[in-house]
This record gives structure tokens, C-alpha cells and sequence, in this order.
């Protein structure tokens, strides 16, 4: 590859384990000749300015990190209006997009981005209309338990930094902690009217899922049609209201069987609106936000060009500021500052 390639690497993704691969991930490039300049980030803030200016000064970015870092990144470009091609190393705890795209192992990431394998992805688009700015994500829009799960998690793994080393393992109790802790405290379930293709609907949820994949929180896989290449969201509403209920639909979602028993309901469309009497928190691949009572959430159709290797059901595989920088095989740079 002939163009600038900037590696954004968040050293804190996947509980901290990502700082401990940074060797492998930089000879692993080094191996494949992908030369780029290399952006270590200090914090959520620090990712979020870094983003920014490195979408305004190369065309290609890879990002090291997780789902949210990669949602951090591309937010960025399409807020600027860039054409950047995004890469993904994935170094999170759950990785669904890369996993979804076929690069979730790094072997397979640098061989797309070595010969320059790309495709034109969807992106999920979430707009208030007193926000200024829309907000986007790649993965899925949650409500309820999707939001409630993260924001417990996070701050349990916060207060026992140690069993954050442990997250794909201990993740599972504090979820279940978090499930117990909402449904007690009232904050689910939720009551909305949702529009899509025409009709309304009045539903009462305790979670509410807008999909632009097929997985969710890494082992579940919710609708069959959903894809990052589809044009269109899939709505999963979910039908439980104890911790006992979450079981059971897990237990279906598993066997996938929740479609014919009819415990997750699924509508698909390029464009919802939701209606509620106050405002509402939404999970955006892991970041949490809050925004009024009226939202739209809909679909860029190809948005977003990334690297790949996957391909997808019929189809055949696709082919002011200042800045710390280095370079990222060593041996050509180094440290400056732009």
C-alpha cells in the first residue's frame, strides 16, 4: 500500500490486554511490510482528539482496540466528512464487528489491509432533534438491559481492577448482578411507542436491540437477516421482565429457538422512531448516552469502507493541535511531534 496508514492503539481495550499484545500486533504488521505511524492513546478524551485529527491527515487508519474504539474512530470520519478506509485490530473483550467482517483474528486483519481487500459497510445512525450532531455505531443501538449491563460492568471492573485482567470470565457474574439490580430498582422495564415501515406499535420492553449485525455481546446471535450490508436495522424486542426470563430467553436465543417461541420479536426496516415520556439512556457499541424522548434511529447504507475478509449470504468473497507520534516498526522513525 502506497497511502499514509495511522494505527490508533487503545492500550486499556479488552480490560488492559491490549497493552500486553502491542509487541505482537506491531511485528505482525512490521512482518507483512504495512509501514504507519503509530498513535498510543491515553484516555477515552485523548482517543476522541486523536481520532479527529488523524481522519483529517490520512487516508487509511487501523484501530487497535475494541468495539467502542472502533465506533470512537469511525464516528470521527464521518462526522468530518472523510473518506478514510478503516481497519480493524481487534483487541476487545467482545469483538462483534470483527467477528461479523471476518478479521477478528490478526493474522487475517493484516493480510486485508496488506492487499488492500475492502468493502463498503452500513452504518447505524442515531439522531435527537435538539442534538446538534448525530451519533453513529457499527454494532447495535440498545435500551433497557443493554444499558444497564455496561454501565454496572464498567464500574464493577473499576472498583476490582484485578478480576478486569479476568473480564471474558467475570463479565458474566457482574452482567447477571446488573440484570438483578434493574429489574429490583425499577429501572426496566421501559414504555414506548416505536414507529417503523408505517405502523406503531406500543410495546413494553425491557430490552430493545437495533442491529446492524447478526451478533450480539459476543455469543448471541439474534436475527438471521441482520447484516452490515443488508441497507437496513433489525429491531429485537424481548419479551421478559425477571432475572429468571433473561435465562430462559437466553437459554432460546442460544438454541435459537426465540424466534418461533416467539420470545424475541424482530422487525426490519431502514428507519425507526421511538416515542417515550422521558428521556432515554441508549448504548451505542458501549458508549452510553442520553437523549430526549424523540429519536430516530436509522441506516447509512455504505457509509463506511473497511477492510475485510468475510463475505455475506449470495455472496462471493469481496475482494492547532499537537500530536505524539512514532513510528510504528521502529527501525523507520523516530518519536515527532505534528
Amino acid at each position: 500500500m502506497t497511502e499514509k496508514i495511522a494505527l490508533i492503539y487503545n492500550p486499556s481495550a479488552g480490560g488492559g490486554k491490549a497493552q500486553r499484545r502491542q509487541g505482537r500486533v506491531e511485528a505482525c504488521l512490521e512482518a507483512k511490510g504495512i509501514r504507519y505511524d503509530l498513535f498510543v492513546t491515553e484516555s477515552e478524551a485523548h482517543l476522541v482528539e486523536t481520532a479527529e485529527i488523524v481522519a483529517q491527515r490520512y487516508p487509511v487508519i487501523l484501530g487497535a482496540g475494541g468495539d467502542t474504539t472502533l465506533n470512537i474512530i469511525a464516528t470521527q470520519i464521518l462526522r468530518n466528512g472523510k473518506k478514510n478506509v478503516l481497519g480493524i485490530i481487534s483487541l476487545g473483550s467482545v469483538n462483534d464487528l470483527a467477528r461479523e467482517i471476518g478479521v477478528h483474528r490478526l493474522e487475517k486483519a493484516a493480510n486485508a489491509i496488506k492487499h488492500h481487500i475492502t468493502r463498503e459497510f452500513d452504518v447505524g445512525v442515531v439522531r435527537d432533534p435538539k442534538q446538534s450532531q448525530p451519533y453513529y455505531f457499527l454494532v447495535s443501538a440498545s435500551l433497557g438491559l443493554g444499558v444497564e449491563v455496561n454501565r454496572y460492568v464498567d464500574i464493577w471492573m473499576r472498583k476490582h481492577p484485578f478480576f478486569a485482567t479476568f473480564r471474558s470470565t467475570t463479565q458474566g457474574t457482574a452482567a447477571m448482578s446488573a440484570i438483578h439490580q434493574a429489574f429490583k430498582n425499577k429501572q426496566v422495564p421501559l414504555e414506548l411507542t416505536l414507529e417503523c415501515n408505517g405502523d406503531r406499535y406500543t410495546i413494553v420492553t425491557s430490552l430493545l436491540i437495533f442491529g446492524n449485525i447478526s451478533s450480539y455481546g459476543g455469543t448471541f446471535r439474534l436475527s438471521p437477516t441482520a447484516s452490515p450490508v443488508s441497507g437496513k436495522l433489525d429491531c429485537c424486542i424481548f419479551d421478559f421482565n425477571s432475572l429468571a426470563g433473561v435465562a430462559r430467553v437466553s437459554l432460546d436465543i442460544k438454541r435459537q429457538k426465540h424466534l418461533e417461541k416467539n420470545t424475541v420479536k424482530v422487525l426490519q426496516g431502514e428507519s425507526f422512531k421511538i416515542h417515550a415520556r422521558k428521556p432515554l439512556d441508549f448504548q451505542l457499541d458501549g458508549e452510553i448516552i442520553r437523549l430526549d424522548g424523540e429519536v430516530e434511529i436509522a441506516i447509512l447504507p455504505k457509509a463506511l469502507t473497511m477492510f475485510t475478509f468475510d463475505c455475506f449470504p449470495g455472496e462471493t468473497s469481496p475482494g492547532g493541535k499537537k500530536l505524539t507520534m512514532q513510528r510504528g516498526n521502529r527501525k523507520w522513525g523516530k518519536k515527532t511531534t505534528i
